[in-house]
Parts: C-alpha cells; structure tokens; sequence
C-alpha cells in the first residue's frame, strides 16, 4: 500500500505513475480533492480528502510525501515508526533513472550550480534532464521526470527537505556549501546535516562526490562518500577538479589539464557556481568546447538595472540570514541601502530560531550595519531584526513594495539597492519585487 502526500500536480502525476504500475494507491491531502484527484478513483486510486495525516496518516508500506513536508512533522514520525518507507519524488527519480545523475546540494548556490551545468552538458551535445516546473527557477525533480530518463544525464537540484526522505544517492553528488539553515524543518542541527549526507550515503566507490575546497562543512559531506572527488576552489589548485588560473578555468581529470577561457564579469558566487558545474560536467566526460556565456537564475543576486550608479538588486531567493550576510560581504562601508525583512514562520515553524542561525541573524545585522546606509524592514520580521540594528539608519515599512519605494528615495552615492530579504517570503511576494525595482527607474526617466 503506497500513500502519496497532498494534491498538487506532482502528487496527481506521482499517483498515476505509481497505479499504472499496479500499485495500489492512497492520496491524500489535506483539503477538497481537485476533479483531477477525484479522476484517479478511474484508476483504483483511493482518495482522501480533508485528511489529517499527522494525526492519522493510515498504515502503508510506503509513503511519498510532499517536499514542504518538515522532517518533524508528527506524521513523519508516526510513518516511520510503523516501519514504512517514507520517499519523495526524487528519491523515486534517483531509484529508477536509468542514465546518470547528477545531484547538487548546499545551503547555498545549488540552482545556480544546476542551471549552470544544464547549459554545459548541452553545450557538449549531452541530452540532460532537468525539470523546467519547479517554483522560482528551482531545478527540483518534479513530475517532468517521470518515467525516470534512461538515456542521456539527469541533474536534480536536491534541497534538505528532499534528502531527509531519500535512501537513494546520485552517481555524481555536487555539495556546493553547508551551515545552520533550516533548522525549524529538521529538529537540529545534526539532523540537518544528516539529511544533506544522503546526496552521498549511498554512494559506491564507482562514483564521484563534487565539492568547493573553501568550504570545510561541504568538504567533510564529501569525505563520508567512498567515491572520488573533484574538487573545484577560486583561490587555489585542486588535484582533480577545476580552479581559476589566470583568466582560465583549469579542468583537471585523470592526470591531463584543459584550460577553458574564464568568461567575464562572474561576481564570487556565480563563480563559485560555475567551477562547481565544470567538475560536476567534467565528472560524465561532458565539457563543452568553451564556456561561453550562461544565463544565471533569476532572485539570485540580479541586477534588474540601473539608476545612476546605483546597481538595483533582486537576491529575493536569500531568505535567510547566510544568503543576505554573503551578499553583503566585500562591499565598502556605507555603500548600500538594504531592503530586508518577511515572515517569522515557515510551514507552520519559526525560522531562524536555533541557537546556531540567532548567531547568523546577528552577525548578518552586524555586517548590514557597516555596509548599509539605511536599512529598510518589512513584514514582521521587522520587529526581530530591528533591535540588532542601528536605530538612525533602520526604518521600517508597511509593505515589501512600499519599502523598495522608500529606499528608492535614498540612493544618491549608494553602490547598491539590495532587495534580500533574510527571511521567507511567498513566490507572489518575491514576484513584486523586479517589478518594484523597475518602478524606481521609470521614476527617474
């Protein structure tokens, strides 16, 4: 008996593959089952509605649950304390494709690393799967992937949250970063790197396990896996792997060096990003001819224009403490009018609120109130972040787009108007602010 969580379009698909296969099927959610859930009855799918499944999830063998599914949610434990196999998507995706896959993990850069690397691999004329449904740009299996590929390579984004609920690992693991993120959805910060230990738990020793030699939480994920390593850094050489060299990407693998021109105006983290996808590309024997130019995603770090000098900013994916503290590293005192804020909770849980990501939240504060000139809060994180900050020159607003208008209204001398929130915010809200920001040049015409 398999149960699959929620009646989003993932689970309908999910569910449908799985009955075609002569499963027998339960889906269940929370709220009234759509006509397309009602339709897989057709199929001798059971459907739930209205169903509580923390209270009573059923007795299954196994079970796909939903990836906003936190890890300590009561039905997680019941699940697996009857002995069912608690899944995911991906974790059916990494099982049966029957190409190569390529995961990418890490509390940061992970879509930029797997954006990158798509282009690459086709680039070289490798066929690569890569689900295009995912929300903002994500790279996150979805049911695009259904029946898993068998020709070509697969790559998968795989978040924390999709890892906790996989026993299955990618034949070449990508580990971009790790520190304290999340916690809320896991329990700790133990379970937390657990969780993203199983990009390479069930590696053999035929595999490959990519990691940035800059980063010591990413490198110890990497050693527990028994395959080889590429390695990729931006300040120093790797064994194997890849690394900058002058103006050049280096490629080093079994024992030759390629050199491909390094293309131009990579800011740290897309570099990052972009030496991470070479090894990981250089790992299935897929580099292209030259590097060329890559689309990056968008509410990474995106300049949507210019007002002057002043470069307008949407890092509206950074919403924790680590993604704003690394956008506003390097940057020269007073240089910035920072907008930041959003909600105190996620999926019902507060975020930010261990003991390890309260240090983050500070230390992030402490850089804001060096680099920024004003800083602009929001929603009602407003009121945590506010006490960490310089009183003259933190203001809050009503409003995410109201706070971009009053920062629009400071930008003289300013390098930057940086949009990153720190905390979580809905996809509508993070649509409002390219919009927002493209207000303020319309402005200024």
């Amino acid at each position: 008996m398999t149960l699959v969580e929620g009646f989003e379009p993932d689970a309908l698909a999910l569910a449908r593959f799985l009955a075609a296969e002569g499963r027998a099927v339960t889906i269940a959610g929370a709220g009234a089952a759509p006509d397309e859930a009602q339709a897989l009855r057709a199929l001798g799918v059971s459907v739930r509605e209205d169903a509580d499944l923390d209270r009573d999830p059923g007795d299954h063998d196994e079970a796909f649950l939903d990836v906003w599914t936190p890890e300590v949610a009561p039905r997680v434990g019941r699940l697996r304390a009857s002995g069912c196999r608690v899944r995911c998507l991906a974790d059916l995706v990494l099982e049966r494709a029957g190409a190569p896959t390529i995961g990418i993990t890490g509390t940061a850069g992970k879509t930029t690393t797997a954006t990158f690397l798509v282009q690459l691999l086709r680039g070289a004329g490798v066929e690569a799967h890569a689900s295009t449904t995912a929300r903002a740009e994500n790279l996150w299996p979805t049911a695009e992937l259904l029946p898993p590929p068998s020709t070509g390579v697969v790559v998968l984004e795989l978040t924390s949250s999709h890892l906790c609920f996989t026993a299955h690992s990618p034949s070449v693991a990508v580990v971009t970063s790790f520190w304290p993120d999340h916690l809320e959805l896991h329990g700790s910060l133990e379970r937390y790197r657990e969780a993203k230990e199983a990009i390479v738990r069930g590696q053999s020793e035929g595999d490959v396990v990519v990691a940035g030699l800059d980063d010591p939480g990413a490198m110890a994920i990497a050693r527990r896996s028994p395959g080889r390593l590429l390695a990729y850094s931006a300040s120093r050489a790797a064994e194997e792997g890849a690394f900058v060299r002058g103006s050049a990407v280096v490629v080093r693998r079994r024992g030759e060096e390629r050199e491909l021109p390094l293309p131009p105006g990579l800011d740290a983290p897309r570099l990052r990003a972009l030496l991470a996808a070479v090894a990981a590309a250089a790992a299935v024997d897929a580099l292209p001819p030259a590097l060329g130019e890559l689309r990056a995603p968008s509410l990474r770090m995106s300049v949507v224009g210019r007002s002057g000098r002043t470069a307008l900013v949407d890092d509206g994916m950074a919403a924790t403490p680590a993604k704003t503290l690394a956008a506003l590293r390097g940057r020269a005192d007073r240089s910035v009018v920072l907008v930041a804020g959003g909600a105190l909770a996620s999926a019902g849980l507060d975020v930010h609120a261990s003991a390890e990501e309260s240090e983050l939240l500070q230390q992030a504060c402490t850089e804001a109130s060096r680099v920024a000139r004003l800083i602009v809060l929001f929603g009602p994180a407003a009121r945590r972040v506010a006490p960490l900050l310089d009183p003259d020159r933190a203001v809050v607003a009503e409003s995410l787009p109201d706070a971009i208008a009053v920062a629009g209204e400071r930008l003289d001398g300013a390098a930057a108007l940086l949009v990153s929130p720190m905390f979580p915010l809905s996809l509508e809200e993070r649509g409002l602010i390219a919009p927002a920001l493209r207000r303020l040049l319309d402005g200024r015409e």
